[in-house]
């Protein structure tokens, strides 16, 4: 530091570079010459209207005209062994062979799966066959019903959704974990029931959203509940590594993930796969958005 330096303390405007808007209370430490003839730089403490330049870790969006929100985490960039090893305790063959996947870029994904007060607030219609709570995820939506929802979420101007690929699923599933469930591989399952509603202790029915315990990452149900829609069509696994794999350009089946309330446990591991037509519907099948990072 030169030896005739000194400090100022100046409210200066401050662009953000993400929403291109001053900040709203900006206060610099000027650093200058002994008559501040010129300032050399500043140190500046700011709060911004957008919540800063960068992703924030949690983000909350309201629905424009309702009371409505969507919850959503950061998933960060990573890579991961995508489905089961041969000795995984009740696997199907149908989740290897094991293939190493990387998520080269960060995405939020919903905290929740897609609400009935969600979904009536964007499509007024009430689907579900459980009658509204609006807590419980909606269900008895298939594929296309879901890209209905999300083209006309996309209007509301929060933010661009879509569903998640298969391989963005079980990796925010996993939350860094390699075992049968992100919580452990509950090999006798006794633990199983602290995160998912499933067929033995569901009563038959669905259940609000985020009451069982939430993985590493802090996502809710992501084992049972609901199944949830992929944006994939479903496809055998290639033993190949795989960079932000996407979906095969055409099948019949879409891809379903997680587990729902009448499944049993085997059902509702991180790995297991499952999958319908895009126009099939039933009572235990849902969804969860993905959004851009930006």
């Amino acid at each position: 530091m030169e030896k005739h330096q000194k400090f100022q303390w100046l409210k200066r405007e401050k662009r953000c570079k993400k929403s291109k808007t001053a900040t709203d209370s900006v206060w610099c430490l000027a650093v200058g010459g002994a008559r501040y003839a010129e300032i050399s730089h500043y140190l500046c403490i700011c709060s911004c209207p957008c919540g800063g330049c960068g992703p924030k870790e949690e983000i909350v969006l309201k629905i424009p005209g309702t009371t409505a929100q969507i919850n959503m985490r950061l998933i960060p960039a990573g890579n991961f062994v995508m489905g089961s090893p041969l000795q995984e305790q009740d696997r199907y063959t149908g989740e290897g062979p094991q293939h190493l996947v990387t998520i080269t870029e960060p995405f939020y994904m919903a905290v929740y799966e897609v609400t009935q007060e969600q979904w009536l607030a964007v499509m007024e219609t009430l689907p579900s066959e459980f009658g509204y709570t609006p807590g419980n995820p909606v269900e008895k939506v298939n594929w296309n019903d879901c890209q209905e929802f999300i083209s006309e979420l996309n209007t509301k101007g929060i933010g661009t959704f879509r569903l998640p690929t298969e391989a963005e699923w079980e990796y925010a599933c996993r939350a860094g974990s390699t075992t049968r469930y992100s919580f452990g591989d509950d090999l006798s399952y006794s633990k199983v029931g602290d995160y998912a509603w499933y067929s033995d202790n569901s009563s038959g029915t669905t259940h609000i959203v985020g009451e069982k315990e939430a993985n590493t990452w802090g996502l809710y149900d992501m084992h049972g509940n609901v199944l949830e829609w992929c944006s994939d069509w479903y496809g055998a696994y290639s033993a190949g590594a795989q960079t932000d794999p996407g979906e095969p350009s055409s099948g019949s089946f879409r891809v379903l993930r997680g587990g729902g309330w009448n499944d049993y446990p085997p059902g509702c591991r991180s790995a297991y796969r499952s999958y319908g037509t895009p126009t099939v519907t039933g009572n235990y099948l849902g969804f969860r958005l993905v959004r851009t990072s930006q």
